[in-house]
């Protein structure tokens, strides 16, 4: 994962500490071009090609520095529009295109569209292990609904907190497999921008923003 900001300090330091050492090498050629200038021998003057050769590449190395303290400033001021255009989805509850959410004391939420013609249903909770520990019936009414665990295990026991994935069997009356397009529930409670790409926090877990289906009404 690359920090944003971190990347932004980097680019702002290199650039200053080579804007520095620059000028201070420039300041050191002009010296001595001077002093040689002064002290030819004007039967036998100095080639001024290779001080002509000289000038341009240091006039190269400044104008590249002048464009790294540019990205830099313009990484800054992406990101700070970037916070600004993302500060109003905090406290929003948000449907993340993920069957996988992360337990914590108020439990999981799943979104899911069950399709027309569906038979039977039956929803599965699965650990990080792939080990099935709750199930249960669901309705085949046609239309969108919510199924919420609270961490309690079909035994009864409840799980420690972690990441679980929710799978939805649904079949129609012919037997065959139907697919019910589920998502993750949660509230936005943070804006990252310290990672690859920019993410969220939610009381479901992190998720990068490109994840986000849609902004839902509370319950």
């Amino acid at each position: 994962m690359v920090d944003v900001v971190s990347t932004v300090s980097g680019i702002q330091n290199q650039a200053s500490s080579a804007s520095a050492s620059l000028s201070a090498n420039f300041d050191t050629f002009l010296n001595l071009l001077t002093a040689q200038l002064q002290n030819q021998d004007p039967l036998e003057p100095v080639d001024s090609s290779e001080f002509t050769n000289q000038l341009v590449q240091f006039s190269g190395v400044e104008q590249q520095i002048q464009t790294n303290q540019n990205m830099a400033q313009l990484i800054q001021l992406t990101n700070n529009s970037t916070v600004a255009g993302l500060s109003g989805y905090l406290g929003q509850i948000v449907e993340i295109d993920s069957l996988v959410g992360e337990l914590g004391a108020d439990g999981i939420e799943w979104r899911y569209d069950m399709p027309e013609g569906v038979k039977g249903a039956k929803v599965s909770i699965q650990d990080q292990r792939g080990n099935v520990i709750y199930s249960q019936e669901l309705s085949t009414t046609e239309g969108t609904a919510s199924f919420e665990w609270d961490g309690e295990t079909t035994s009864g026991s409840d799980r420690e907190d972690g990441f679980y994935q929710m799978i939805i069997q649904a079949t129609d009356s012919t037997g065959e497999a139907v697919n019910v397009p589920a998502r993750v529930r949660a509230q936005v409670s943070g804006i990252d921008l310290t990672t690859d790409q920019t993410a969220i926090s939610t009381t479901a877990g992190a998720f990068y923003f490109d994840q986000v289906l849609r902004l839902a009404a509370a319950s």
